[in-house]
């Protein structure tokens, strides 16, 4: 028998038996992702080759259609996507779409080959940028940006930020082995968001249910001095603040005295704040409609986080850690069809957010119970 075929078998054998396996995650034909010579009857597979034998650079490889059980999640479309709050008959997936960024500024994160930087944003620094809590990650922890935002690299969201460039920073995630997400590499943490844990829905939170959608990790913060000093930077909303960091601050002036986090009047919306810390009986308890706050039904319009990731259709909302307000409880990651990248309309008669409207149980009255009875 020809040695490289006992070999073959040799390696093949011994990671059955060793229990434990080498190989990602990430499935599919290769084809659908890369192209050996950029070359098919007589023609460019593509206009310009692209670096690892790609076809397509971040942008490319991420747009288009999405559809249940496709292998590829796609972020922005070419034409107008299905939304909707909740994910019901949506073509978007858990972070939205780049699609209105086109027209509308307001609606999605400006992405270098998405769209151009945003004119109300000087030298392209993020709203609420806050060195101290970036870790000097995320920028070189510079005072003013100056270069626009990337899908990954040092002004990007995805990889550890120790490259420039995106395909060198990102560089092995895909097929790195993802079997757990602890967070202890790039491949290894949740969407590639270096750091960071929670559970990955398998189909991207593509149509959601209550049974079916993404855990995400929150902490329940007391302070504010606990989102910049590095004890609590494995969550969700930790990542936001990396370049929205005075967005999660609840310290201030008001009326001439110190304002801190969790205390009255609130400042900023609160985020990583549990909800089970509010007085027994606040609107909070009965998240989504619930006469019970011990098992009240998981909202896909409105999310919420748990202090230990948890996939469930049913949220506890009286214990504590179970029910964790953030960021992307109102905002979509990417973009939404809705200024603020929010997930619903926040200003608008049509989306019912309207205080006194009558038991509507959308958008803000999710969590905001009372508001609009």
């Amino acid at each position: 028998m020809n040695v490289k075929v006992l070999l073959s078998i040799a390696l093949s054998l011994a990671l059955i038996c060793s229990g434990t396996s080498a190989w990602a995650k990430v499935s599919g034909t290769c084809a659908d992702c890369h192209t050996m010579h950029n070359s098919q009857d007589g023609a460019a597979v593509e206009a310009s080759p692209n670096r690892s034998l790609t076809k397509g650079d971040c942008v490319g490889c991420h747009t288009g259609t999405n559809a249940s059980g496709g292998n590829i999640p796609y972020v922005t479309d070419t034409t107008a996507p299905t939304y909707s709050a909740d994910g019901t008959g949506a073509t978007t997936l858990a972070g939205g779409s780049f699609y209105w960024v086109g027209t509308d500024d307001s609606t999605a994160h400006n992405v270098v080959g998405i769209k151009t930087a945003d004119a109300n944003m000087p030298n392209n620094t993020p709203p609420g940028w806050d060195p101290a809590v970036s870790g000097n990650v995320i920028a070189g922890g510079t005072a003013t940006w100056g270069s626009q935002l990337t899908c990954a690299g040092t002004y990007g969201c995805h990889g550890p930020h120790t490259a420039a460039d995106d395909f060198e920073d990102i560089a092995g995630a895909h097929h790195g082995d993802d079997s757990a997400i602890d967070g202890t590499s790039t491949a290894s943490s949740y969407r590639f968001l270096n750091g960071i844990v929670g559970i990955e829905d398998s189909d991207w939170e593509f149509q959601p249910t209550a049974s079916a959608h993404n855990g995400y990790k929150g902490a329940a913060r007391t302070a504010i001095s606990a989102i910049g000093s590095e004890a609590n930077t494995d969550t969700i909303s930790y990542f936001c603040a990396t370049c929205h960091g005075q967005y999660h601050s609840g310290t201030g002036v008001v009326n001439g005295g110190t304002v801190s986090i969790g205390t009255n009047p609130w400042l900023r919306h609160p985020s990583d704040y549990d909800m089970a810390d509010t007085e027994a009986g606040a609107e909070y308890h009965f998240y989504n409609g619930t006469s019970t706050p011990a098992s009240a039904t998981y909202s896909t319009e409105a999310p919420v986080a748990l202090s230990t990731p948890a996939v469930s259709s049913t949220v506890d909302v009286s214990t504590t850690g179970e029910a964790i307000v953030t960021c992307i409880s109102c905002h979509r990651a990417h973009g939404s069809k809705y200024s603020d990248l929010l997930r619903w309309d926040y200003n608008s008669a049509s989306d019912s957010m309207i205080a006194g409207g009558g038991a509507n149980n959308t958008g803000c009255f999710i969590c905001h119970t009372t508001k609009d009875d």
